[in-house]
């Protein structure tokens, strides 16, 4: 008898199961005045892999109701005509209803689950802030709900898919290490797919002691930090159209620490062809200055532990060879050296 009832039991769950269609819906429901298009894209997936779809809401008098495919879970990315962009959550057989007073995606009201509707109250509430498209105040803003909400899957969210790491990768990490419970869950991550992170740690900047580059003048210089104050590594690819104002700076930062036995300065060309790398060097007129090449660019070893994500890109260094500035503002990067060099 109880065999039967788990027979039962367990077909009635696959009926129910097949009932759920690999499908979902996004109802728009907004002002009659509101005709837009909305650019869509989203990962679709099941079990044997999946595929970026990109397409479009043409919301006509406030009303479009729009069908996607996909068996997993997927961040849905809405964005407008302005710079306005937004995220959604969903899951198959799911339909998120959208209603508001306006076209502007951070005003809106999003019913469908509980997740996505605590999300768009905290874009209402804060949607005057994230129009301005300042990513110091947006980063600010959702330090504030990180800080004061580091379990919630929103925090890991709001940070892989509207936190600008570039403009302050050591907030970030210092915000993802605050993440707690559910936050946590390395399905967050996964859904998020981003190159800069693809697994749910994030990795430490490692510290620099010494390494060995080509360079211009010598055939190879070592690079010590342990025998200077302060150390910067500039990171370039040829052609990028500040160059010369990156490297003007630079140059002027030279000769204000004229003393290289104190201090590390160094340009690092990422470029895989020689003449890409020396073709400019000689119009620069740097002096003092370590002219370094790394043909296998972000691919080297070295750089990937230093974590250099990009270019033009700084790196910092104090006495210890540990990193205390990193981003492409040569303001703040040169701050930091003469910081260092005071002490």
């Amino acid at each position: 008898m109880i065999s039967i009832i788990r027979i039962i039991f367990i077909v009635s769950l696959l009926l129910l199961s097949g009932c759920i269609k690999n499908e979902f819906s996004i109802e728009f429901n907004l002002p009659a005045d509101v005709t837009a298009n909305y650019k869509i894209s989203y990962y679709a997936s099941d079990k044997r892999g999946g595929m970026v779809i990109e397409t479009v809401a043409p919301v006509v008098n406030g009303k479009f109701l729009l069908k996607g495919k996909t068996v997993n879970p997927s961040l849905i990315f809405l964005s407008g005509s302005g710079k306005q962009s937004v995220a959604f959550y969903i899951e198959r057989g799911e339909t998120l209803k959208i209603s508001g007073e306006s076209a502007d995606p951070y005003s809106w009201d999003i019913k469908g689950n509980e997740l996505d509707e605590q999300w768009a109250q905290w874009r209402k509430g804060n949607a005057k802030e994230l129009a301005l498209q300042d990513p110091e105040k947006t980063n600010s803003l959702i330090a504030k709900y990180v800080t004061h909400n580091s379990s919630s899957p929103i925090s890991a969210l709001m940070l892989l898919t509207s936190f600008s790491r570039r403009d302050n990768e050591s907030l970030f990490r210092r915000l993802w290490l605050k993440l707690s419970g559910e936050a946590r869950d390395p399905k967050w991550t996964s859904l998020a797919g981003r190159a800069d992170q693809p697994d749910n740690y994030v990795k430490t900047p490692g510290r620099l002691r010494s390494m060995a580059v080509r360079s211009f003048h010598h055939g190879v210089d070592t690079l010590r930090t342990d025998s200077a104050k302060a150390s910067v590594l500039f990171f370039w690819y040829s052609g990028f159209p500040e160059r010369r104002e990156y490297m003007d700076s630079i140059k002027s930062l030279a000769k204000e620490y004229p003393d290289s036995a104190k201090r590390l300065i160094a340009d690092i060309c990422l470029e895989a062809d020689s003449i890409a790398w020396r073709s400019p060097l000689r119009s620069d007129s740097l002096k003092n200055v370590v002219r370094g090449w790394a043909p296998a660019g972000l691919a080297d070893s070295r750089l990937m532990t230093l974590l250099v994500p990009r270019a033009p890109y700084y790196i910092v260094f104090d006495s210890n060879g540990k990193q205390s500035y990193r981003g492409s503002d040569t303001k703040e990067a040169f701050s930091e050296f003469r910081s260092l060099m005071k002490k």
